[in-house]
């Protein structure tokens, strides 16, 4: 029972809009077989006044509408504060009575219609985030830009918010489409709707419509009126109580917090939104960031080639080192024949190149530590001499082992310049671990631990170099926009992203959301996947059906500049400008990072949402997550809290399929106890 509404109106002219929503209604109503429904009416944002009056004097006349129509209404409109002294855009909700629901002041400046004089924002101010029940069920409001900014959509998520309105107006500039894009990662990324309404006019792109956490779309193709999309709210409580993907469930919040904390020692935010055109201006320039420092050699343009392999999964029975090694020299075979052209400057490769993802059916702790390697070791010395022998910088991914923390494997990422040095190392923060089927150590898994040997630094690690600043982050670390984003405050231009993403419905929303981290932090995203794989390394007729290639390299702007278009081994080749990067990063309207202060939701991250920290005790083979242990407590504090809504007819909690747990151990056991090889049962 939602309504879209691309009605131009002003809040000057309450008959006009009265009489647009009296028709709708009344033809909504005529459609529905229930004797009197209450639809939720979405309408667009509101177009500028020269004087607008006060939230007061719109409530007056929006109060009358829903009550008199007995629907819920929703929407923004710039009105003027007194207390503040200036103008803001407000979001809002009525009930059917024509009561005030939600409040909510627009945080993100202007950057669609540009800055205006006498105009505000929350920008820097903490911000509340309220979320109302309603007949689609709980809804909260993101006005205009405010849904770019993937901190506000995770903030009224944790407030329980299960369909993100976002009333808009929005223009059809270079960025549109990337704009269109970031709205269908906000519901993949949220497991929830997005329901966006923009006026309908002749200067303006269709944007209206509805999108799910599966890309699926209901969008306006015209300048019809209204849409009546189908919201069934009941289908989004079920893929919640899921548990598998859920990102708002498994994402290891208190990480960031303790991130976003430190970042606002260091920068603070300014203590008052700019009022006029002047400010905003000075504001912009003062958060553009200061040029690079010079780099010896520096690159402005160069080419990169993303490397598609099919490796051999090892197994219990396979030689590791052997067939490790195999993978290693097959993989650089591809693109060995042109890594050496003057242009090509780096080489990436997909996650698991070397080894597979854990093999043997089951997987432990143990099982990883077989197919983990060290850095450096003899297998970075391969890929070392690959780098030195065509002067190319090389990155990968694989299972790693660190003495300083002996028998916990991380999945971790790795650059090498074109000496063959080893000058970066990232490990992967947000990990299939959650579901305990890839049971590798996360760095939140042992936080404090973690932080003592390494620093909080270390987690976020960028590199600058000839060819940029240069970060990675692995796989599913994609799907969540606070890496890309923690990157991009340490200064990623380039995120390299070694990724081994299955085949299914689900690569829409995955997409997406690659096209987004590279939007919205103005950065290239060179994702790098594997073009199938020999789950029994001994029948080269049988290729998984899971990995299916679809290489991509992602421009600043978040348009595709190539993918490979089929499975199989592949190499993609691309080019990365600098000097355009930067040149975008300079232009406020496009640096949606520029904007990004941390003030604004830290202490929704900080509210014991997500993962805790330091779930693995002592025991390195003991993993903590088996059985989806931490997920389920984290899914009933859920449901109690008002976060999520439980599903009807089912039970809060239950996990699909049938898996065996193994029995959790009291005490510390010895790494090469062989009981534990094999560990719980997974497919893989």
């Amino acid at each position: 029972m939602l309504i879209i509404s691309q009605f131009s109106w002003t809040a000057s002219a309450p008959e006009a809009l009265g009489e647009h929503i009296q028709t709708t209604i009344n033809a909504f109503r005529q459609r529905s077989l229930e004797p009197k429904p209450v639809p939720l009416l979405l309408l667009p944002l509101a177009e500028p006044e020269d004087a607008p009056g006060s939230f007061a004097d719109l409530s007056k006349a929006l109060t009358k509408i829903a009550a008199a129509e007995q629907t819920y209404l929703a929407g923004a409109a710039s009105v003027h504060d007194n207390k503040l002294g200036a103008t803001i855009t407000v979001g809002f909700l009525f009930d059917d009575n024509g009561e005030v629901l939600i409040e909510s002041n627009k945080i993100s400046p202007d950057l669609v219609a540009g800055f205006r004089d006498g105009h505000t924002s929350g920008l820097g101010q903490a911000a509340q985030f309220p979320v109302a029940s309603t007949p689609i069920g709980q809804v909260g409001v993101l006005p205009g830009e405010d849904i770019l900014f993937a901190h506000y959509a995770r903030s009224l998520t944790w407030a329980g918010a299960e369909t993100l309105l976002n009333p808009t107006a929005e223009l059809n500039d270079q960025l549109f489409q990337a704009r269109k894009t970031a709205r269908i990662a906000r519901a993949f990324e949220n497991t929830s709707f997005v329901a966006t309404a923009s006026a309908a006019a002749s200067n303006r792109p269709c944007a209206s419509g509805l999108v799910n956490w599966m890309g699926d779309e209901r969008s306006a193709v015209g300048d019809e009126d209204f849409l009546l999309p189908d919201l069934d709210i009941e289908k989004l409580r079920r893929r919640r109580n899921a548990i598998f993907g859920v990102q708002p469930l498994h994402l290891r919040a208190n990480l960031f917090a303790d991130g976003y904390g430190r970042l606002i020692e260091r920068a603070p935010a300014p203590a008052k939104a700019p009022t006029t055109r002047v400010e905003w201006i000075a504001e912009a320039k003062r958060r553009l960031p200061s040029p690079p420092e010079p780099v010896a050699n520096a690159i402005d343009q160069y080419d990169v080639i993303l490397t598609q392999t099919v490796k051999k999964t090892i197994q219990r029975s396979n030689d590791v080192e052997a067939l490790r090694r195999e993978n290693i020299l097959e993989a650089l075979k591809l693109p060995a024949r042109l890594a050496s052209n003057p242009g090509n400057k780096l080489v990436v490769f997909s996650e698991f190149f070397m080894h597979g993802q854990g093999g043997h059916g089951y997987r432990s702790p143990i099982t990883l530590q077989r197919l983990a390697i060290r850095y450096p070791g003899p297998e970075l010395e391969l890929m070392q001499d690959f780098a030195l022998k065509h002067k190319v910088y090389v990155a990968g991914s694989s299972f790693e082992i660190d003495d300083k923390l002996p028998g916990h494997v991380f999945n971790s990422a790795f650059i090498l310049n074109d000496s063959g040095d080893l000058i970066h190392r990232y490990r992967k923060i947000q990990c299939a671990d959650v579901w305990g089927s890839l049971p590798d150590t996360t760095p939140s898994s042992i936080y404090d631990r973690y932080l003592d040997i390494f620093g909080y630094d270390f987690l976020f690690p960028v590199v600058d170099t000839p060819l940029g600043r240069l970060a990675t982050m692995v796989c599913f670390d994609q799907a969540h926009p606070e890496i890309a984003r923690m990157l991009t405050k340490y200064g990623a231009e380039v995120i390299i992203h070694p990724s081994s993403e299955g085949h299914g419905s689900g690569r829409r929303g995955w997409d997406m959301a690659r096209q987004t981290r590279a939007f919205e932090n103005t950065a290239y995203v060179l994702s790098s996947m594997p073009g199938g794989e020999y789950f029994d390394p001994d029948d080269a007729k049988i290729p998984t059906t899971q990995m299916r290639g679809h290489t991509k390299l992602v421009n600043f702007d978040g348009s595709i500049q190539g993918v490979a278009d089929s499975s199989g081994a592949c190499i993609l080749s691309g080019t990365i400008d600098l000097k355009a990067l930067r040149r975008a990063r300079a232009n406020p309207m496009a640096n949606i990072a520029l904007w990004d202060d941390p003030e604004v939701y830290v202490a929704q991250y900080a509210q014991n949402v997500g993962l805790p920290n330091n779930l693995w005790g002592p025991d390195p083979l003991d993993n903590p997550y088996v059985g989806f242990g931490p997920l389920k407590k984290a899914l009933a504090s859920y449901y109690a809290k008002g976060i999520f809504v439980a599903p009807e007819g089912v039970k809060a909690g239950a996990v699909p399929g049938g898996m065996y747990v193994r029995p959790k151990t009291t005490t510390a056991t010895p790494l090469a106890d062989q009981d534990k090889l094999d560990g719980e049962y997974i497919q893989v």
